[in-house]
């Protein structure tokens, strides 16, 4: 019985008693009327008092603290004293004494309180809404061992490189394996000093796939290992028009690549008198630089634009096109100038010198990284141990020049880390400077693998930026199964599809305004398919349970971030108390006597 149904059947006890007591108290004979009516008065007050002496009204008071246990609340520590019961979230182990609560805003809504203890390593996604009091304490689980951050590749076309970043804790001396699909090591770096690292893989046919980020320890012993999903997708064929003042080796390997990857070429060399090589002339005019992605230039063929045309391509610039001026030899003023112009300062001398790139590392790794051998390839064990031969030669060095740009990003790396040529944004366009001479050394050397990965980076970095990208976006970095993850940039009707293929429609939140995000609480890991009006979307859905480090940290640093930006109650919370019995004892005791003085005077 609960105890306002026990103060309701007291209440109806009470006056039934009363009511039979008044009615005996009418029907006895008594000559004194006003004694009479003392007694029924004095009956009906000591009814109340005697109600108030077993039920004594409530006083509000301060709420006492309160002890909440989340996940790994075990490993926080001593459990800090408590005036109250220990709640327990879902997530949290069973202790002795504990109370299971559904999650955080029910315990609140329960017994409010005015201070919050939390132990454990954090708020999960459910509880980071709930309103929490102004004196919070949150007593954290030690961070956790191994992957601590990771940034999954960007979606990548056929045979591009791409890169995988991330963070690991407690790994000193420690070393990171990318793992492809069939569990062969396709790339290996040692950890830095302050956990991160940087890996690389080659995508290879469209579709989806999933590596292994893995870490070692300074005996070689796995610590930890997360999922890397990586997605390859077809993409229209870039257009390259390449303008040169001269034919040479550089250009016809570079034809040559280009074509292979797919690329749409239109290629022209100057020959002197008037003459050209090629694909035929085209005139540079503002209708040709709108059918192209990028413009490959030489410092001769820049310095020879004419005023016209250089305006054309300033214009052509803003307007999205990627410019990439290629070094012969060392630029002329003029040429500097016009670089100038375009939005691209160049200093440095110009004088020419030798440079290493960073070669592949590990033979091991190498046959992983190409894949299948070249279809051109002889089908002899010949033919096939010629190829793997040439394709792990080492890489020959190149000719740089002395070129540097001003408050500009590096297009490349040295060995020792040093950037060779840069790129600057120019409206919604890109132009770059690439101070290489001689990347054909490296097609010669058999290494055409190396050749063509230089040439898709840069490429790739400068190029017009292609429509049709998928718009969703998310402000959480990885989504997890059981978690919200809001899906932002929702334009067209979105629906989400669970493994029976059953369609589930997400709507669109009127508070997010013009983000237009929807919630979406995918139950399965894995790659999750979304429709987005005519667009299938996916996603990867990270298990919690394959990688437990990386989720901690997650809960970690959202736990941080939600009582960094919460907003305290604006008041006390107070709850209810009993209060004192002994005043309403002696009223009680104080007119029964009355009471029973009154009867037993004669």
């Amino acid at each position: 019985m609960n105890a306002t149904a026990l103060s309701l059947w007291l209440a109806v006890a009470l006056a039934v008693i009363v009511i039979l007591a008044s009615v005996l108290q009418l029907r006895a004979p008594t000559a004194h009327r006003a004694r009479r009516a003392a007694r029924l008065a004095l009956q009906a007050i000591a009814a109340v008092l005697l109600y108030f002496c077993l039920l004594p009204p409530s006083q509000q008071r301060p709420a006492g603290g309160l002890v909440v246990l989340a996940a790994d609340a075990a490993t926080a520590g001593t459990l800090p004293a408590s005036d109250g019961p220990l709640l327990l979230l879902p997530e949290a182990a069973d202790v002795p004494g504990g109370q299971r609560v559904p999650d955080l805003a029910t315990a609140l809504r329960q017994r409010p309180t005015s201070a919050l203890t939390l132990v454990g390593t954090g708020l999960a996604a459910r509880d980071r809404g709930a309103a929490l009091p102004a004196n919070l304490r949150w007593q954290a689980s030690p961070a956790p061992r191994g992957w601590i951050a990771l940034q999954p590749p960007a979606d990548a076309a056929p045979g591009a490189r791409f890169e995988v970043h991330a963070q690991a804790r407690g790994a000193s001396a420690g070393r990171a394996e990318l793992l492809d699909p069939a569990d062969t090591v396709v790339d290996r770096v040692d950890v830095a000093a302050d956990g991160r690292v940087q890996l690389s893989g080659i995508a290879r046919a469209p579709g989806r796939s999933v590596f292994h980020l893995r870490l070692l320890d300074a005996k070689a012993q796995v610590l930890d290992s997360v999922p890397v999903p990586q997605q390859t997708l077809s993409a229209a064929p870039l257009r390259l028009w390449v303008r040169a003042s001269a034919p040479g080796p550089e250009l016809k390997y570079l034809r040559r690549w280009a074509i292979d990857a797919g690329l749409r070429v239109q290629m022209q060399a100057d020959t002197g008198a008037g003459l050209s090589v090629g694909d035929g002339a085209v005139a540079l005019d503002a209708a040709a630089l709108a059918r192209s992605d990028l413009l490959l230039l030489d410092e001769r063929s820049l310095a020879a634009l004419s005023a016209g045309q250089l305006a054309a391509v300033r214009q052509a610039l803003r307007d999205g096109l990627g410019v990439l001026v290629r070094s012969a030899g060392a630029p002329s003023a003029s040429a500097r100038q016009r670089l100038r112009d375009l939005g691209l300062p160049v200093q440095g001398d110009g004088s020419s010198h030798a440079v290493e790139l960073p070669g592949d590392g590990e033979s091991t790794m190498l046959a992983a990284r190409r894949g299948p051998l070249d279809s051109a390839t002889l089908p002899t064990a010949d033919g096939e141990a010629a190829d793997r031969s040439s394709h792990s030669a080492s890489l020959p060095s190149l000719e740089a020049l002395a070129l540097q740009v001003n408050d500009g990003s590096a297009l490349l790396h040295d060995t020792a880390g040093q950037p060779l040529g840069g790129w600057r944004s120019v409206g919604k366009g890109r132009i770059g400077l690439l101070p290489i001479t001689d990347s054909w050394r490296w097609v010669l050397s058999g290494r055409d693998d190396r050749h063509g990965e230089l040439w898709s980076g840069v490429i790739a970095t400068l190029a017009r930026a292609q429509g049709g990208g998928d718009p969703l976006w998310s402000p959480q970095p990885l989504a997890w199964a059981g978690e919200r993850q809001a899906l932002c940039g929702v334009q067209s009707p979105l629906q989400a599809f669970d493994a029976k293929d059953a369609g589930v429609p997400l709507v669109v939140d009127a508070s997010t305004s013009s983000m237009r995000c929807a919630g979406w609480w995918p139950q399965v890991a894995g790659w999750q398919r979304l429709q987005h009006g005519n667009t299938t979307v996916w996603r990867y859905v990270f298990d919690p349970k394959a990688a437990p480090a990386l989720h901690r940290q997650s809960i970690i640093d959202a736990t941080t971030q939600a009582l960094a930006t919460a907003t305290p109650a604006s008041s006390a919370a107070m709850q209810p108390v009993p209060g004192s019995r002994w005043p309403w004892w002696l009223a009680f005791v104080l007119c029964a006597s009355l009471l029973w003085w009154l009867e037993r005077r004669r």
